[in-house]
């Protein structure tokens, strides 16, 4: 796997003789859009903005990563601050990269992005009819923003920026998933089709769990004779499906996209680092928190690298000792159960009744 080949790690000590090879850098935690299926709820919840300070603190690492991701969640083409976080992060030798739900998309925007050599753009679709229920906006309108992007790739005769969809498979949306795909491989050369199943934050998505799908396992089939005849990767993660990338000897692993790793338990610690907008830091996509905050003006984001915090979990991890959250970590498990894991019991979501009925979000 690419990535185990770029950690430098000492099992002694815990220690990594490099910083954080993929820096994921949410620039803004607001989102134009309020989707069903995040653990964000944008009808509760308003979020911020990262600060040009805390960027500037990355600076460092941005110039030595070799990835960076300008989003966790949130819609990063609404940060004040996004087009000097894109310059920034593009003027190392990392590979860019971001998703969006494309509803923000002009045609300067996806020429200037284009033009600062993004490296990949995923965009978010969750379906055909499903996507304004999901989503709350029509289909239609995020593959126009998509469309956008790849005819600025093309005036510019472009290999970059790389077009993915994210699919978030929900038994409600599943079947939808091939008639995305036959409307969209033949209008654009989409690099990679990356499927994920739902992780479950909200009481009303319960029944929404993919393994309670009947249909899944023939979707997923049909969606990647689908792709290889156009020439796109599809991938799917953090599942136990038997067409799970983990399972497949033939695998592409440049592209493998999860944490999961036999050599080291679960790669995040080992190899990237994730910056809230509000500057608190996660050791991992499942949440963890080392109790740090970028904004603190005595932090030194070298000696928390290699403090006692993630040395200790990288420790662990090494070991094959999944205790804590790591137990119920749909990123590494991806089963029935640990889809259900992170779920606010009792608590709906602002737009259940959008989802339930199919009402426009308002």
């Amino acid at each position: 796997m690419l990535k185990e080949r770029l950690v430098d790690y000492d099992p002694e000590t815990g220690r990594l003789a490099h910083p954080p090879r993929q820096l994921y850098i949410e620039i803004t935690s607001r989102c134009n859009l309020d989707c069903v299926h995040c653990s964000k709820d944008y009808g509760r919840f308003r979020g911020q903005d990262l600060s040009e300070q805390a960027l500037e603190k990355l600076a460092p690492w941005l110039a030595q990563a070799r990835f960076v991701n300008l989003n966790v969640t949130g819609e990063p083409m609404l940060a004040a601050g996004f087009e000097r976080a894109i310059r920034l992060s593009s003027a190392g030798a990392a590979e860019v990269a971001f998703n969006t739900n494309a509803t923000l998309v002009t045609e300067a925007r996806a020429d200037l992005l284009v033009a600062a050599g993004v490296h990949s753009i995923a965009v978010s679709i969750d379906g055909w009819a499903a996507n304004r229920r999901v989503r709350g906006v029509p289909y239609e309108r995020v593959r126009e923003g998509l469309l956008r992007l790849a005819a600025a790739r093309e005036r510019r005769g472009s290999a970059t920026p790389h077009l993915a969809v994210a699919y978030t498979l929900m038994r409600s949306n599943a079947e939808e998933l091939v008639p995305v795909l036959a409307d969209l491989l033949p209008r654009v050369r989409l690099h990679a089709v990356h499927l994920q199943p739902l992780v479950v934050f909200w009481e009303n998505l319960v029944g929404e769990n993919t393994y309670d799908s009947p249909v899944v396992d023939r979707v997923l089939l049909e969606a990647r004779e689908l792709c290889e005849r156009h020439g796109t990767l599809c991938t799917l993660q953090r599942s136990q499906f038997l067409s799970d990338e983990r399972f497949q000897r033939e695998a592409d692993l440049h592209h493998v996209l999860g944490p999961a790793s036999a050599t080291y338990g679960c790669l995040d610690p080992f190899f990237e680092f994730k910056v809230l907008a509000d500057g608190g830091i996660l050791g991992c996509s499942f949440g963890q928190e080392p109790g740090a905050n970028l904004l603190d003006p005595d932090l030194d984001l070298d000696r928390l690298w290699n403090g006692p915090w993630f040395c200790a979990l990288r420790k662990r991890l090494f070991a094959k000792r999944f205790e804590g959250r790591c137990a119920t970590c749909a990123h590494v498990n991806g089963g029935r159960q640990s889809q259900l894991a992170s779920r606010n019991q009792g608590v709906a979501h602002s737009r259940a009744e959008r989802f339930r009925d199919g009402l426009r979000m308002e």
